[in-house]
């Protein structure tokens, strides 16, 4: 073999389940595993399991030579940045505070399911060109379902502390439940629309950012080739910053051991670059190459997207707070036809709505945003507000 890797992923996840106010199961698991990546000529294989021993490591050679994928080397050892993503709280939580984290929760009433979770998990990344890296993380994240004389509507959030009450996004999934239970129709036409930050991140995570994978970019399947320079977005700016204290995706390597960095992707509209992994960009890599779990082969992702725009304000017209059906938008064109979630006109729940349109002309209408910045997914952004978006029955 010409160069090998190893990647490790341990996982210790404390939870708790409620169902129909009550709670149901509270435990704790631990998932471990390792990776093993192998480059043979300049083609790579990858071969993974909860250990890897001598004869897996023989495997990876053998599929390396026969393998279509390429990749030079694996990154040399560099100094990592420092970024603070581990809450010790969240290790040393027992199941008598989950307990009363769940009974809080269930104290609301109305809560047809909630999941709450505390993981802490440590990777560590090793390769024959001299790196060795380790890193430990934390993770907290709440999903909760309320239901009110038929209407129903959910939240959730997630945070690397253990920095909120779950209660209250119990309180927020209620009030919205009995404002659904009222739905009414809306007439067909073009509305001020305000969606919330998870309502962005469902709509961008699908329709906007690969747009941004520099692999898109080299097969043609991106808007954004051949615009670097030019102004796009109008006034928005774009960030992805894996270096933000506690961010969802924050971290000081890759899964593919190459240091973490921040990037302007769009200042005041103009596009000013992508992100890559180490396989579609191997003379410049971003350190945006990360794994679904230590089972995966490394593909480009988002860490933080930061979303900025200079007007702010008050939220007004249709509050959209979630979406369906996000995934059916097509990041290629940018064309998206989606069905509204929990939505608000008026004080009262919009029945049976859909929005339409393409996401680049969408950004194009952008009125201001909120005041508060959330993280929801990868996504950081306050509530945004549009003029002139199609809304249709």
């Amino acid at each position: 073999m010409d160069h090998w890797e190893i990647y490790v992923e341990r996982t210790v996840s404390k939870y708790a389940t409620i169902e129909n106010s009550k709670i149901k199961e509270i435990g704790e698991k631990t998932s471990r595993g390792e990776a093993f990546r192998v480059i043979v000529d300049g083609r790579v294989a990858m071969v993974s399991g909860s250990k890897i021993d001598d004869g897996m490591k023989e495997l990876a050679v053998k599929l390396a030579r026969n393998s279509q994928e390429e990749l030079k080397e694996f990154p040399e050892k560099e100094n990592l940045p420092r970024v603070d993503i581990f809450d010790r709280k969240v290790e040393k939580i027992g199941s008598e505070e989950i307990h009363d984290l769940c009974e809080a929760i269930t104290s609301i009433g109305n809560i047809s399911s909630a999941q709450i979770e505390f993981e802490v998990t440590e990777r560590r990344i090793t390769n024959s060109s001299g790196v060795d890296y380790s890193e430990k993380e934390s993770a907290v994240g709440i999903v909760v379902e309320a239901v009110f004389n038929g209407g129903s509507a959910y939240e959730y959030h997630s945070s690397r502390r253990l920095d909120f009450r779950p209660e209250d996004f119990a309180e927020r999934a209620l009030e919205l439940a009995r404002m659904d239970s009222q739905r009414a129709r809306l007439e067909s036409g073009k509305f001020t629309v305000t969606l919330s930050p998870i309502a962005v991140d469902q709509l961008l995570s699908h329709a906007l950012y690969p747009a941004f994978y520099y692999e898109n970019v080299k097969k043609g399947r991106s808007l954004l080739a051949d615009r670097v320079g030019k102004n796009v977005f109008g006034e928005l700016t774009v960030k992805d910053d894996p270096l933000i204290p506690y961010g969802m995706g924050s971290c000081s390597f890759d899964d593919e051991g190459v240091p973490a960095k921040s990037k302007t992707l769009v200042m005041n509209g103009v596009l000013e670059g992508f992100i890559s992994d180490l396989k579609n960009s191997p003379e410049n890599p971003t350190g945006n190459g990360f794994r679904d779990d230590y089972s995966a082969y490394p593909t480009t992702s988002p860490s933080n997207i930061i979303l900025e725009y200079g007007e702010k304000g008050e939220t007004d017209g249709i509050y959209v707070h979630s979406l369906i059906g996000a995934h059916t938008a097509n990041f290629v064109s940018g064309d998206f036809s989606l069905e509204l979630g929990n939505a608000y006109y008026g004080g009262r729940a919009v029945k049976g709505a859909m929005i339409y349109g393409n996401i680049y002309d969408l950004l194009s209408k952008i009125s201001h945003f909120g005041r508060e910045q959330r993280q929801v997914g990868v996504t950081l952004t306050p509530e945004i507000v549009f003029e002139g978006v199609e809304i249709k029955l």
